[in-house]
């Protein structure tokens, strides 16, 4: 059996372990419900339906994290963590314990990378090709102003050096908390150095949904496109999004899953889940942009 896996299909897969006693308790710890988290999570079910699962929400709370851990301490179960919180939290608390992760913005950062029994799905696709769809979509935003949290920081680093290579100029605004968000925002929209865009990263300081729509309808209101890193956030008012398809980060999930279900120990490789480029063409009306053909026809789905 285990000489066939590598040509199998992620369910199929999941069933030949279940097959060989593979199948597992899975204990689902997310940070929060931020855009995309239940597509993830709903296809690592499906797919890996072999296994046995739990689900818990953090709501953003750490001590309510650190207390749900603490109930699985001594228990041969597989975590799996959704967003950098969750990931921190297991991580203290449950160290021996097999984890796979997604939706961490710096994985390396938080001592994720390289450990045995450990595993993880990318949060994003890379930097430079979600600029370049940007680009692709909006060749008129050559500023692209960005805030960010301390956890995004490494992130940053990486898209300045690719933002030189696709010809935009980044605006970076540090946030520490949400309170900051209005006066950043304000600083990105107004002024002679206004920018072009605004670019909503994966941060868990601009999950809640309050924080977006003030930053999407901020954005409006000037005139000013806003790009994402989910598809979810289409629906809210983006333009465009270049962002992990929900169903391919779940996929290989339920793949992560598998193999430590089936006794692998030594670390396992990020995985670089599938880009989708979505576009708003409604919102691009709203703005008078033009949207080139050559995007639409690159995009994955158009609103």
């Amino acid at each position: 059996m285990s000489g066939m896996r590598a040509g199998l299909a992620p369910a199929v897969l999941s069933l030949a372990l279940a097959a060989e006693g593979g199948a597992a308790e899975v204990v689902i710890l997310k940070s929060s419900e931020q855009p995309g988290v239940r597509a993830v999570v709903d296809t690592l079910r499906r797919v890996g339906a072999a296994h046995t699962f739990s689900e818990f929400d953090l709501g953003g709370n750490r001590t309510q994290g650190e207390r749900i851990a603490a109930g699985f301490r001594g228990r041969a179960v597989i975590l799996v963590a959704v967003g950098a919180l969750a990931a921190q939290v297991v991580r203290a608390a449950l160290p021996e314990t097999p984890l796979v992760f997604c939706m961490v913005p710096d994985p390396a950062a938080a001592s994720l990378t390289g450990v045995a029994r450990v595993a993880g799905v990318a949060a994003d696709v890379p930097v430079k090709n979600q600029l370049a769809a940007f680009r692709l979509v909006n060749p008129r935003g050559v500023r692209i102003g960005l805030l960010h949290g301390a956890e995004t920081t490494g992130v940053i680093d990486e898209a300045q050096k690719s933002a030189r290579l696709v010809r935009v100029v980044l605006v970076p605004r540090l946030v520490s908390s949400e309170r900051e968000v209005p006066a950043a925002m304000r600083e990105l929209l107004s002024g002679a150095e206004a920018v072009d865009a605004v670019w909503i990263l994966g941060d868990p300081v601009l999950a809640t949904e309050q924080t977006r729509r003030f930053v999407l309808a901020e954005a409006l209101r000037a005139g000013r496109p806003v790009y994402a890193y989910s598809a979810s956030l289409i629906a809210e008012g983006a333009l465009a999004s270049d962002g992990p398809d929900p169903a391919s980060v779940g996929e290989q999930l339920a793949e992560l899953v598998d193999r430590l279900a089936a006794g692998e120990k030594a670390p396992l490789d990020l995985r670089v889940p599938r880009a989708e480029l979505v576009i708003n063409k409604k919102i691009a009306g709203k703005l008078k942009l033009d949207i080139p053909a050559d995007a639409l026809k690159a995009a994955s789905r158009v609103f």
